[in-house]
């Protein structure tokens, strides 16, 4: 999960500037096929990343031995990724064969969002298979395995953020804005609570006093990220929105008071 919503955001922000998606969307074709880039469906993907992310561990958690004793699962990974999951993917997709026979979309569509996928995966894998590797984790000091386990917890906490938006996104209706959903002023909302989830998480674990007690592992979680919301809101966009400030990190601090529970 950690992984893969990392590189995905990663990766889609940097292609999105350098190939220009908003006006790739809007070609002949493609705006039939693709959302616009500003479209609401299009602000709440990166929330999807961590569910994403949790389909693909599932997927993959039958092979980690396998991938794991290999010097170069890395690779094996990345093959089977853009084997089965971008060039033959059973549906007409974009940069996939079936897409290519069976979809009215352009050749140079098809090209168009190879490197991000390209990138993005290989990346991915790399990271995943540095994880899994058994010596490579042995020889991990203690804070830096703590501060990978803070990170998969945030990024779990983070699906309570995806729930809650969403929610909060159809409850609202129009009063939703899609303009510029994927720039960082929007998604940067949320870089202090995610870096403040994965402190509580680090610190809960390492058994650090008061924070070895879930009641107050949520208090904080739920307080700081109200704060820093309500922060950035008022900095950044212009103007306060504390129903949604004091709504959205609810989930999120119950995942993270759960998963910073010391480690044994």
């Amino acid at each position: 999960m950690l992984w893969h919503t990392v590189t995905y955001l990663a990766a889609g922000l940097v292609a999105s500037r350098l190939l220009d998606y908003a006006w790739a969307f809007e070609q002949p074709v493609i705006r039939d096929y693709m959302k616009g880039f500003d479209a609401s469906a299009v602000g709440l993907g990166p929330w999807f990343q961590p569910i994403r992310g949790l389909i693909f561990g599932v997927v993959l958690l039958p092979i980690r031995g396998v991938l794991a004793a290999q010097p170069r699962g890395w690779l094996w990974l990345w093959g089977l990724l853009v084997g089965i999951g971008i060039l033959g993917t059973p549906a007409a997709a974009p940069a996939s064969i079936e897409g290519v026979i069976y979809s009215r979309l352009p050749l140079w569509y098809h090209l168009f969002g190879l490197p991000e996928m390209g990138v993005q995966t290989l990346a991915f894998s790399v990271l995943l298979h540095r994880s899994l590797r058994p010596q490579d984790a042995a020889t991990k000091p203690r804070w830096l395995q703590r501060l990978v386990s803070a990170g998969v917890g945030a990024s779990f906490a983070f699906i309570g953020y995806a729930v809650v938006s969403i929610a909060f996104a159809f409850a609202v209706g129009e009063g939703f804005r899609t303009e510029g959903a994927l720039t960082l002023r929007t998604q940067g909302l949320f870089i202090a609570p995610l870096l403040l989830l994965s402190a509580l998480v680090y610190l809960g674990k390492a058994g650090t006093r008061p924070l070895d007690r879930w009641p107050v592992v949520a208090a904080l979680a739920w307080s700081t990220n109200v704060v820093a919301i309500l922060v950035w809101q008022v900095w950044v966009m212009g103007e306060p929105g504390v129903v949604y400030a004091l709504l959205a990190p609810l989930l999120p601090a119950a995942i993270t008071a759960f998963l910073g529970r010391p480690a044994g």
